[in-house]
């Protein structure tokens, strides 16, 4: 792949010269690998480096992805409706999708970069003269962040080429492993990764974010539930609830807030904090900002999801509507619907002024990113627990949920309480890019995209997006999984396969 390629450059941070100057004069600057893990500086730097793979430098290596799993279903669109904006986004949105299409590419490559920085620190680190306590510590981190990786990995294309060594492309095995060998690898990384990681509540300030044991357990109980293995998944996520160290304290208005990184109910999120000289933080809170408000307008929240919340009081939280009162700054927000698919924006990404950076805004803000959170756990932990018979301890996790925002318990049996979890996990985690690989892998999917269809183009009378057609290229026997990047199978040699349909 292109990206064993160019790696090693981007992970040791090369001082480059011009290009005419490139060809004519030697490397300066170059770090040897084969001297670098020389202390636990070095070794916690590779690390380091490897969580930086969660969220690279620009926006639109990985940041922009994290919203296709909102686009690619009913709870929103593109969102900038000007066409050529990002073209290749709506047209993931659109499902016409092709293996050409940027945003899988970019996807595809980051993610990769960051398996090659966790083989190299897993392979590396071990040998390095520090305690055997810090070794297994920073190498269980580092398997961990390979089996988040690999997670996003089979979840977007099934099974893919398994790399666990830091091997050039001429060595490696680029031929896909099944998708139950990459479960496996992810599997067993969190197995191994979760006996040496600290307890939340063990962590130093400072190392506040780092994976965790509960996040390791938490993974494998999400993996689990993933392959509808619903005895496992209900045990591993019962695991994470007796241990304590997480729990719904936090008002749901603050679980997205600024001032409120890796919070009681977080279990793992990406870091973020600006800093002009590293130029570090996240693109989502512009991507998906108000256009007239210094945004760029993506992943606009449909008022089909708009409609679905209702009165629920997590709405106020999770969606800003034209004319919506946000606070004394904002007493009627303009979402510019002349240029927004639906008049509405994120408010879980949402910043304030005060909140944001004053230069290279666009793709550095300070809001840290949470990828998997208590209250998806409680759901997950229902789900299973209603798939294994156990209805009680379902509608014990589903109604912790509730609680939280004073809702009344739900007291329903049998499908009618499957459905009241899958419509908690739609508004509790609405917006959170989710949604799309819910539907999936619950095989709703094609019933909620031809739903979604119906009311956008049917029944809606919305102002601002009745009538979009978004989505209508959706196949049902092609799009549960996206296309290989065809710039990797013709890297390759064609030993990569291509997913069916495209």
């Amino acid at each position: 792949m292109k990206i064993i390629k160019y790696i090693l450059f981007i992970f040791i941070g090369l001082n480059v010269v011009s290009c005419s100057d490139y060809i004519d004069n030697e490397i300066t600057g170059e770090q040897n690998l084969d001297t670098y893990y020389s202390n636990y500086t070095e070794s916690n730097k590779a690390v380091l480096g490897c969580y930086a793979s969660l969220s690279p430098q620009d926006w639109w290596q990985t940041d922009f992805f994290w919203m296709v799993g909102d686009i690619c279903s009913d709870d929103a669109f593109k969102g900038n409706s000007n066409e050529g904006d990002q073209r290749d986004f709506g047209n993931l949105a659109d499902f016409n999708i092709t293996s050409s299409n940027e945003w899988l590419d970019s996807k595809w490559r980051y993610t990769y970069q960051g398996i090659f920085r966790t083989n190299l620190a897993i392979t590396r680190i071990p040998e390095a003269p520090i305690a055997e306590e810090e070794i297994n510590e920073l190498v269980a981190e580092a398997k961990f962040l390979r089996a988040v990786f690999y997670f996003e990995l089979v979840k977007n294309w099934g099974g893919v080429p398994l790399l666990t060594e830091p091997i050039s492309v001429s060595d490696a095995n680029l031929e896909r492993a099944t998708e139950e060998e990459i479960w496996a690898q992810i599997e067993s990384d969190l197995n191994d990764a979760l006996e040496y990681l600290p307890l939340k509540s063990q962590q130093a300030s400072a190392d506040k974010g780092r994976a965790t044991k509960g996040a390791a357990i938490a993974y494998l109980a999400k993996a689990a539930l993933y392959q509808k293995n619903y005895t496992e998944a209900q045990s591993l996520a019962n695991e994470v609830i007796t241990s304590g160290e997480y729990n719904l304290n936090d008002d749901f208005k603050d679980v997205w807030s600024v001032s409120n990184p890796n919070g009681s109910g977080s279990i793992f999120e990406i870091q973020n904090s600006y800093n002009e000289l590293y130029d570090t933080g996240s693109a989502l809170p512009v991507l998906s900002r108000s256009r007239a408000d210094g945004g760029w307008g993506f992943c606009t929240p449909s008022s089909n999801l708009d409609n679905f919340m209702a009165d629920d009081p997590r709405r106020e939280f999770t969606i800003i509507k034209q004319g919506d009162y946000v606070n004394e700054e904002y007493p009627s927000y303009d979402t510019k619907p002349s240029e927004n698919m639906s008049g509405r924006i994120n408010k879980k990404y949402f910043l304030t002024s005060e909140d944001r950076p004053e230069k290279s805004e666009h793709k550095r803000s300070p809001l840290n990113h949470i990828l998997l959170r208590y209250a998806d756990l409680l759901l997950m932990h229902a789900e299973a627990a209603y798939f294994n018979g156990d209805e009680n301890s379902a509608l014990t996790s589903l109604n912790k949920v509730r609680a939280r925002v004073d809702l009344n318990e739900i007291s329903a049996t049998g499908q009618g309480l499957l459905t009241a979890i899958y419509n908690e996990r739609r508004m509790e985690l609405a917006m959170e890019g989710n949604r799309y690989y819910d539907l999936k892998r619950t095989d709703r999917l094609t019933q909620a995209m031809a739903a979604f269809s119906n009311y956008n183009l049917n029944e809606s009378t919305d102002e601002y997006d009745a009538g979009n057609d978004e989505g209508k290229y959706y196949k049902a026997e092609v799009h549960s999984l996206f296309p290989i990047p065809i710039s990797e199978i013709n890297l390759s040699q064609g030993r990569i396969t291509q997913n069916p349909g495209y």
